[in-house]
């Protein structure tokens, strides 16, 4: 079976997801590591796809073929990624930000994260701020990965890192982001902790950003140190300790440092010097046979015991409880020593490093009772702000909303007035004026009462054909129009006011500016199970660098150009809101000689 990294490039390339799979299964049954078909075969071809694509030699629909044929690949590359899989060095949270849909490198990633180690949480495509942000307070990941494909969605970004500003959660997560609009210095005007141009250069950056592979600090809560080791309880546990030990305690950081006051554990001093010329600071204790738990026994510089229990959990050592000093049974001592400080047994020795690792556990048990209750108190008050804002933000609906019903007072009364003018033109015998009228009427109600979500494709052309209608009226001697839509979409469902934008487009910025006017024609079919639309003018055309910019939204309309760029763009997100990653728009259009759109969406009813 023969394999070649060219051909799964070229499948990706065609958009053959057939083939692509093939290739893959070759690749995989000739030994080729899964790493090496990402990077030397998808990334490949999506860096060769990118550069058609920005020399508008492919389009959106393009894109999507793409797209389907690197997800063949991944789905069989999956599973050999994932086999194996130790515990999870970190978690991610991924997603393409609100009003994009493009998904290739943002899948890319997730598979390479999840082959490093990582868990993964993939939010998919066209993500709001306020998603990203519950997803960060549910999930809790060590990093945030943002992607776009489109200039016009970079906006969308800066708003996610703001949302999690607000929330309180933006200095609890890295925040990465990608994609072809961006670069380090935009990342950083955004508030982003890093940029990577590519997901292999992602998942090094996400590592160092979050410190993969290296194990988390122990650390001591404040509340601990409070109600621990405060001066009444602490001093309360240690003349306790003495009376039943006759040994002193305190209590020292991880370098260290004590916590407590030292007491009487330095009252050892005196006696040092009983033991000067004795052979028991010579003898070792270290290596003695019992059961001390995990106490380190040891003797000070004078031959004194002393013991070391530490305060530890799985994330490391936060500090130890040292007590002492006593000499061992057997020990060669003075008299007078041996009155002064206690003589343990090795059995009472024991008993003693039982008491401090049941005090030690104690310690260890509220510092992590207390460190869950402040993160959780944390999240509390985040996730409080939060929903305050989002109070705020619905809130706000509601007044627009009510502004927009108090705004229809008025256009009821024109309707009223217009249908009346209707009838009055009728009667007198004015029969253009009456239609003209009544399709003003029609257009008016329309857009203005319209609330379905979506129409039939029947519904927008009629008004479309109202609206030109009423611009042959106007523009007699100026502007033609042509309307050749076959009778089996005419049922296929659309979002309300997606074609009426763009033919007014067509019309005020192409064909008006033109002398001798022109013409448009909208014509509509079916392809399979997808709908075409084409609305087609022979106006003055787009010049190559504003049609660029109406997709950067760079451009808000006007000039002597044929471009309303927020327009256009605003039909293209309503209909990723309404298809996903199924509907495309394209713009083609030649300076002095016209443009044409083309619209492509499944055909439902």
């Amino acid at each position: 079976m023969s394999f070649s990294l060219e051909n799964l490039i070229q499948a990706v390339i065609d958009g053959n997801a057939v083939q692509a799979r093939e290739e893959v299964k070759k690749a995989l049954a000739a030994g080729v590591e899964p790493a090496q078909i990402i990077s030397d075969g998808f990334v490949a071809a999506m860096d060769v796809v990118g550069e058609r694509f920005e020399r508008n030699e492919i389009y959106v629909t393009d894109l999507i073929i793409t797209a389907r044929a690197i997800h063949a690949g991944l789905k069989e590359l999956k599973p050999f990624m994932l086999a194996g899989q130790v515990q999870p060095v970190g978690r991610a949270i991924i997603g393409t930000v609100q009003g994009d849909i493009h998904d290739i490198g943002k899948n890319l990633l997730g598979i390479m994260l999840e082959a490093s180690g990582f868990e993964v949480i993939d939010l998919g495509v066209n993500v709001a701020p306020s998603t990203f942000v519950e997803a960060v307070i549910k999930y809790r990941p060590d990093v945030l990965c943002l992607s776009a494909l489109l200039s016009s969605t970079r906006k969308a970004m800066g708003e996610t890192i703001e949302a999690l500003q607000e929330a309180g959660w933006r200095g609890k997560v890295k925040v990465v982001v990608g994609g072809t609009p961006l670069n380090e210095t935009i990342a950083a005007k955004m508030g982003a902790d890093g940029y990577a141009p590519d997901a292999a250069t992602a998942v090094q950056l996400i590592k160092d950003l979050i410190g993969a592979g290296q194990k988390r600090q122990a650390v001591l809560a404040p509340a601990t140190l409070d109600l621990f080791f405060g001066k009444g309880s602490l001093e309360d546990l240690q003349r306790a300790f003495t009376r039943m030990t006759g040994l002193h305690l305190v209590m020292v950081d991880a370098a260290g440092n004590p916590l407590t006051p030292l007491g009487g554990f330095l009252e050892c001093s005196r006696h040092c010097h009983l033991l000067q010329g004795s052979p028991a600071k010579d003898m070792d204790v270290t290596t003695l046979a019992g059961n001390f738990k995990e106490a380190f026994i040891y003797r000070c510089h004078a031959g004194l015991v002393e013991i070391s229990y530490p305060l530890a959990n799985e994330d490391g050592t936060v500090g130890a409880v040292l007590c002492g000093h006593c000499l061992l049974e057997g020990d060669p001592a003075p008299a007078q020593l041996q009155a002064a400080v206690p003589v343990l047994s090795i059995k009472d020795l024991e008993a003693v490093c039982g008491l401090l690792s049941f005090v030690s556990g104690q310690i260890m048990q509220l510092n992590a009772v207390l460190l869950v209750n402040k993160e959780l108190e944390e999240q509390r008050a985040s996730f409080i702000h939060f929903l305050k804002r989002q109070h705020q933000l619905e809130q706000a609906l509601k007044d627009a909303e009510l502004k927009v019903l108090q705004s229809q007072v008025s256009p009821h009364f024109l309707f009223n007035s217009l249908n009346t003018i209707a009838r009055l033109a009728l009667f007198e015998g004015a029969a253009t004026t009456e239609k003209m009228v009544r399709a003003l009427a029609r257009l008016m109600r329309y857009s203005l009462y319209q609330v379905k979500e979506t129409v039939t494709l029947a519904e927008e052309i009629a008004t479309v054909r109202d609206y030109l209608f009423i611009q042959e009226t106007r523009f007699p001697d100026r502007v033609q129009s042509q309307v050749l839509v076959e009778e089996d979409v005419l049922e296929a469902r659309v979002p309300c006011m997606v074609l009426q934008p763009l033919v007014e487009n067509a019309v005020i910025h192409g064909l008006e500016p033109k002398e001798e006017g022109g013409k448009i024609t909208v014509s509509g079919r079916r392809v399979g199970d997808q709908v075409h639309i084409e609305i087609k003018d022979d106006g003055i055309g787009i010049l190559p660098d504003v049609q660029k910019a109406i997709f950067d939204l760079q451009v808000r309309g006007s000039g002597k150009g044929q471009v309303s760029g927020l327009g256009i763009v605003n039909v293209y997100r309503r209909l990723q809101h309404q298809f996903g990653s199924n509907c495309a728009l394209d713009v083609t259009s030649t300076p002095g000689k016209g443009t044409c759109i083309q619209l492509t969406f499944p055909y439902t009813i």
